[in-house]
């Protein structure tokens, strides 16, 4: 891909990715994902997804290929 499609801030207890996906259709989850289109952030994408766990993860894989291939 020539163009970014996720972006990836990593602290001790958690992992932030920052999606390049629509937040207009984008189902989010209090605590999980957030739309950040219209605050400040760093990274790529509109659509914040906060991982703490396999389980978020597990989660995170349809967004990650979405995005990945939307872009």
């Amino acid at each position: 891909r020539s163009s970014n499609f996720v972006c990836a801030e990593v602290f001790n207890d958690h992992l932030i990715l920052h999606l390049k996906l629509e937040p207009k259709i984008f189902p989010f989850e209090k605590g999980f994902s957030r739309d950040v289109s219209k605050i400040g952030h760093y990274g790529t994408g509109n659509v914040q997804l906060r991982l703490q766990s396999a389980a978020d993860f597990e989660k995170t894989k349809a967004f990650l290929r979405q995005a990945y291939e939307e872009n």
